[in-house]
């Protein structure tokens, strides 16, 4: 209980600090850039998600069920600070659709020399980091032929972060990154036909996907830590 109070603390406060980096890429200007060329001098605004600091409530509920979670230290520490990335992602997708590549690039750095860190202290096998390792390529190659396939449903910012959260999903099974994947696809489907449902969307609306690989992952890498081995 303890250590998933301290969690959540840390995390939400290291959300709180990171708040200049969500605006810096979730802001927008209210007017477009005029005919001669000259950028409009109009103040920026932000989501509702933005204003709200929806990144600082994610991690540390994040921060709460990393440290509630069973696994080494070396781990432990690469799933909360991937958690925090992913937070910010998440907030960012929500208010402007986009999931910059410099904070899809940090989060695969920071999984990659985790899940490294914890192979060479002992947390974990070479196998497990190879599959690992695969996972991320055959799922960004899956939503990469998904994204080609269907341009308007996925975007790349979409193929990547797929790609960076079956990492952590392989290095505990094939069956996490199964798990993973269709948790994300039902609940986004859920949420899309309650949104058509309740008429606050149509087949045209766009829907940020990163939240719902996000919960889908999280889900996924909560249920494989807490299997019995």
């Amino acid at each position: 209980m303890w250590g998933s109070l301290l969690g959540a603390l840390l995390l939400g406060v290291a959300a709180w600090a990171s708040t200049p980096v969500v605006l810096r890429h979730a802001s927008s200007r209210t007017s477009r850039t005029s005919r001669t060329g000259t950028a409009s001098s109009a103040p920026p605004t932000t989501s509702p998600w933005v204003r709200r600091r929806a990144h600082v409530p994610l991690a540390a509920v994040a921060g709460a069920g990393v440290m509630a979670l069973p696994a080494g230290p070396v781990l432990t520490a690469t799933l909360a600070v991937a958690a925090l990335g992913l937070a910010l992602l998440v907030t960012v997708d929500l208010a402007v659709h986009r999931l910059p590549d410099r904070l899809v690039a940090a989060l695969a750095v920071v999984v990659l020399a985790g899940l490294l860190a914890a192979t060479l202290l002992g947390e974990g096998t070479w196998s497990d980091l190879g599959r690992a390792a695969g996972a991320g390529v055959a799922v960004g190659a899956g939503f990469l032929v998904l994204c080609l396939l269907t341009p308007s449903g996925l975007g790349l910012g979409d193929v990547k972060l797929a790609g960076v959260l079956a990492l952590p999903l392989g290095w505990f099974s094939w069956s996490a990154v199964l798990a993973g994947l269709v948790l994300s696809f039902v609940t986004g489907g859920l949420v899309a036909l309650a949104l058509l449902l309740a008429r606050r969307a149509d087949r045209r609306t766009p829907i940020a996907f990163g939240p719902f690989l996000g919960l889908g992952a999280a889900l996924a890498v909560a249920a494989a830590a807490m299997a019995p081995a």
